[in-house]
Order: structure tokens, then C-alpha cells, then sequence
């Protein structure tokens, strides 16, 4: 049987032919041209939808929550009833006020006095130009009682305005009792309930307007470079995540300094019953 032998290979040959080896095992494969060409990739950003506007209602009046019309999460229109103080002492006041501005005694009687004693000057009038049957003083006199009569009508006419608008600042006074919606949206928290006292322009419950939702989002800064206000960009809403559009209606012009992130607040256009705030969002930027 033959023995076969290996001659001993140097160290420093073996290292060599080994990164060789290695070097040709790493490089790139060359590209076929028929392949189809593989998309940029894209990096998506996340944020939450919120509402247009956040608001605190309060009426301008302090008093005691006497009916609290809604609930938390229910949806309310322009012009809706929220809550009522207790009004009672006003209602008495707009009723009073109403009676005496439509109380006729005066102006009955000062009218009754103007055509008596219109009725006596023109009587005086003649009797002095035809015969001067009277003094010239009694005359003067007779003058004297109609002007003070015309001037009674007057005085009438203008208490009578006043009553009117004391009567619309009665009813004025008792409407601003009640809180109204100031536009849609949805009631999101009860701060005060039925029986509560309230302090003038303190919230009693908090509204979100749902005339539109917002997407808001922090963008990192070097991506929000390519972001331009009124474009229109496409966005993924909710779980499961629903696309819809949207509008760039705000980039911040302050970058974060801890973050390196700007805000950014996009318009939903189309953004379905579903959507409602505090839903994640995602928006796709281009690398």
C-alpha cells in the first residue's frame, strides 16, 4: 500500500489564500438587468387624531346646576340644551317685567288728558280771536296745560321703551342660564352635575368639535424638510388601520431640541363615522 504525503504549507501561504477566499465569497452578485427594480423604501411616523377644538363651557352667570341635559359621549348639535341653572327667580322677573311693559293705564290716561285739553286751547283760541272773551293770561294758561299734555305722551312713549328693554334684558339675563352648545361635537367629560353650585365662567363640562379631526403627529426634523402646508397626504387611521387623505395644515416652524422632532397637523378629509380622537395614526415619508 502507498502512503501518500502532504508537504507542509507555510503559515503566512494559507493565511493569504484564505482572504482570497473569503473576499470572493462577499462580493455583490451582479445585478440581473431583466429583474424588476426595487421601490425606495419609506418610513412611517405615528401620532393620534384629535379633535378641532378642545372647549371648556361655562356660562357667564354663577348659580346652581339644576337639569344637566347630557351625558359623557354623547353627540350634540349647534344650539343644543346642556344644562340649566336654577332660574326661577328670573323667571318671575321676566314675567313681571313683561306685564308692566304691556300695561296700558298711563298712556290711556295721558292720552285722555291730551284731548281734553286740546279740546279747551282750540276752544280758548277761538273765543279770544272772535270776541276775547277770555284774558289774554287765561289763554296762556290753556296753552300751558295741552303743552304739559304733549309732553305727558311723550314722557309715556319713552317710559314705555324703557319697560320694553328692561323686559329684553330680563329675558336676556334668564337665557344666559341656560348653556348651549356653540357648535357639534361630542361631550366629553361632566365636571359639574345636577344640584352643584358653579362659578361664573367656571367649566361645567368639557365639548369636542368634531367639525373636523386632526391628525397630529412629531415628525423628525430632517423628514418634515419635504412637508409643504396645504399639500395633500395619505394616511392610515384606527385598528384596524383604514387609509384616508388628509391635508398639511400646519408645520411647526420650532424644531424640539431634546427630541429633534416638529409637529405637524393634518386636516382629515375624508375621515369617516369610525374616526374619532385619540385613534392612531400613521403617516408614510419617503427616505
Amino acid at each position: 500500500m502507498t502512503t501518500v504525503r502532504f508537504m507542509p504549507v507555510p503559515v503566512d501561504i494559507a493565511i493569504g489564500v484564505l482572504a482570497i477566499v473569503l473576499c470572493v465569497g462577499v462580493l455583490p452578485a451582479r445585478a440581473d438587468p431583466g429583474a424588476p427594480a426595487v421601490p425606495a423604501a419609506s418610513s412611517s411616523v405615528r401620532g393620534v387624531t384629535r379633535c378641532a377644538a378642545d372647549l371648556g363651557l361655562g356660562l357667564a352667570l354663577a348659580g346652581r346646576v339644576a337639569e344637566m341635559r347630557v351625558r359623557e359621549g354623547q353627540i350634540v348639535h349647534a344650539g343644543d340644551v346642556l344644562l340649566r341653572l336654577d332660574q326661577r327667580a328670573e323667571e318671575l322677573d321676566v314675567e313681571r317685567r313683561h306685564v308692566q311693559w304691556q300695561g296700558t293705564a298711563e298712556m290711556t290716561i295721558a292720552q285722555a288728558r291730551h284731548e281734553t285739553a286740546l279740546a279747551q286751547v282750540q276752544a280758548a283760541r277761538r273765543i279770544y280771536q272772535q270776541s276775547q272773551g277770555i284774558s289774554r293770561e287765561e289763554l296762556d294758561n290753556r296753552e300751558l296745560v295741552y303743552a304739559n299734555a304733549v309732553a305727558e305722551i311723550q314722557r309715556v312713549k319713552t317710559a314705555k321703551e324703557m319697560e320694553r328693554l328692561d323686559y329684553l334684558t330680563a329675558k336676556e339675563n334668564l337665557d344666559r342660564r341656560t348653556l348651549r352648545a356653540p357648535k357639534a361635537g361630542i361631550v366629553t367629560r361632566l365636571i359639574k352635575s345636577s344640584g352643584e353650585s358653579v362659578q361664573a365662567h367656571e367649566p361645567a363640562l368639557r365639548l369636542c368639535d368634531l367639525s373636523s379631526i386632526q391628525a397630529v403627529i412629531n415628525v423628525p426634523a430632517q423628514a418634515s424638510e419635504q412637508l409643504r402646508e396645504g399639500a395633500s397626504v395619505s394616511l392610515k387611521v384606527g385598528q384596524p388601520p383604514m387609509s384616508t387623505q388628509g391635508r398639511l395644515t400646519f408645520v411647526s416652524p420650532v424644531i424640539d431640541s431634546a427630541s429633534g422632532l416638529r409637529e405637524v397637523k393634518i386636516d382629515l378629509i375624508r375621515q369617516g363615522a369610525d374616526v374619532r380622537p385619540g385613534a392612531p395614526v400613521s403617516l408614510e415619508l419617503p427616505r
